[in-house]
């Protein structure tokens, strides 16, 4: 029973929060039911923008960040693997010079 009420005091003290700035906006300087409407719903529709226009903004950041960090990772594993190719080249070409078999060793 006390977390019912709890909750219902959260639900109600954001309640609060949220309605009243939309009513007092909407009851400055306005003389008839339409144009209360009309702010409130000017209100809403501002608040909702400027949400919209956050989380477009976060998801552009992020995409330009992972965009980024993709190229990042393809430069290295580019530049990884040439070095790994010269390096095997190198190795290759000293065993094989060296006359070293892998099944007898040294040969004469």
């Amino acid at each position: 029973m006390m977390e019912m009420r709890k909750a219902l005091e959260v639900f109600l003290v954001i309640l609060i929060t949220v309605v009243t700035p939309l009513v007092v906006h909407a009851s400055q300087g306005v003389n008839d039911i339409n144009n209360a409407a009309s702010n409130v719903t000017e209100t809403i529709n501002d608040f909702m923008n400027s949400i919209t226009n956050s989380t477009e903004s976060v998801i552009n950041t992020a995409l330009a960040n992972l965009v980024s960090f993709t190229n990042f990772l393809k430069n290295v594993l580019y530049n990884t693997s040439t070095v790994l190719a010269i390096l095997f080249g190198i190795i290759g070409g000293f065993l094989w010079l060296s006359g070293i078999s892998p099944y007898r060793g040294r040969s004469s």
